[in-house]
């Protein structure tokens, strides 16, 4: 690191520190010594990248945030791998998740407890999915979440929670769901270093889905607003048709056709400008079928 990156990463520390209340020697407990944080938050010394990385992750802190160039190549493997599994997760190849974790579970970048839980988390989904066994699924689910080594939560857990509130709603277990997410909610709103804003609208867009699907139209309504407001305060497209759609849903059950059909048409002019081709085409249908 060049002088002035070390001078900022020390700064860095010390305010994400201070912010949690926790000393010096309580940070430097299991890590190094006290006077080696005292040392990295001046900028006089740069940590060695074990040290960096427990540091980053006793905070809660993705240890992205704090990597640089020096340590680009191992940082960049395991972004790189990560990326893959979550590919296969979007296409919901399963087996090919389960492929990738076995082919790096075993690899030396993947020891340290963030990257273990990460994959223990997929473990989870793939449990679920590929294996249809729910109830070993939400044990793995519900021991990785529990499977870290910061004084707050990171990102990560907000996420593995999602996951278990999906599995619970696939198997309609509406307030294990509803619990679940709720507790994700309130787990993100305690963070005070969350990089990826996106989490917070997925979890409002999933749980206004289940309200509905559990006919709990008023509070699924709440949801939805909340997570358009947050798509309009942060300029984001994501999830913003799906959650115009999902507000027209519950419009239609409890205000009739009209104030529903607004919102409907709302999320298909989205979905036409986003090229969303199969939403824009359902949504269609569900207008038409209204007429």
């Amino acid at each position: 690191m060049v002088e002035n990156n070390l001078k900022n990463l020390g700064e860095t520390i010390n305010s994400i520190r201070m912010k949690l209340d926790i000393n010096q020697k309580q940070l430097a407990e299991g890590i190094c010594s006290q006077s080696q944080i005292s040392k990295i938050e001046s900028g006089e010394i740069s940590p060695y990248i074990h040290t960096l990385i427990k540091i980053s992750k006793k905070l809660g802190i993705n240890p992205s945030y704090f990597i640089n160039q020096v340590y680009k190549d191992q940082f960049e493997f395991i972004a790189h791998s990560k990326e893959l599994v979550r590919e296969a997760i979007r296409k919901k190849d399963y087996k090919e998740v389960k492929r990738l974790i076995g082919k790096f579970e075993k690899h030396k970048c993947f020891q340290e407890i963030e990257e273990v839980q990460f994959l223990e988390w997929h473990k989870g989904i793939v449990t679920y999915y590929l294996d249809q066994n729910f109830t070993r699924s939400i044990e793995i689910l519900e021991d990785t979440f529990q499977l870290k080594d910061s004084i707050q939560h990171t990102e990560q857990d907000i996420q593995i929670l999602n996951s278990l509130a999906i599995i619970y709603s696939e198997e309609q277990q509406w307030e294990n769901a509803k619990h679940t997410f709720i507790e994700a909610i309130a787990v993100y709103k305690k963070s005070i270093f969350i990089t990826d804003t996106s989490i917070l609208v997925r979890l409002y867009y999933n749980l206004g889905k289940l309200l509905y699907e559990a006919e709990e139209y008023k509070e699924s309504l709440v949801y939805c607003d909340k997570g358009i407001a947050h798509c309009k305060q942060y300029h984001s497209n994501y999830l913003f048709g799906e959650l115009l759609y999902q507000k027209g849903m519950n419009l239609l059950k409890l205000d009739g056709q009209s104030a529903g059909q607004v919102f409907l048409e709302e999320s298909l002019f989205l979905f036409k400008l986003l090229d969303k081709e199969q939403n824009y085409e359902f949504v269609k249908e569900k207008i038409a079928s209204l007429s």
